[in-house]
């Protein structure tokens, strides 16, 4: 039954990227909390969006979708949110270790 629930939710987690990643819905990375805590530094660096304009926050809000969406590539391949192609496309974007 939890492995059942996990899946769902695992599932209803891609279909809410991809429906982002199609610009017909808003990603959600801060609810994703350990990332959050994780990606502290990153957007710390991030401008106020009560200190910008429209466009600067919309360009910060962009940055950090793609951050998570760069940081959680697998799962949301894994998912079915994002083609292999596409999976592929994001993970150029990783920097070199």
């Amino acid at each position: 039954m939890q492995n059942r629930d996990e899946s769902r939710a695992r599932r209803q987690e891609g279909d809410s990227w991809r429906k982002a990643w199609n610009g017909t819905a808003p990603g959600e990375p801060f609810q994703d909390i350990e990332w959050v805590h994780k990606r502290r530094e990153f957007l710390a660096g991030r401008s106020d969006p009560s200190a910008v304009s429209d466009e600067v926050a919309a360009h910060e809000l962009r940055a950090i979708q793609a951050q998570w969406m760069i940081d959680h590539v697998e799962v949301l391949e894994e998912a079915g949110a994002i083609s292999r192609e596409r999976a592929a496309q994001i993970r150029r974007f990783r920097p070199t270790r």
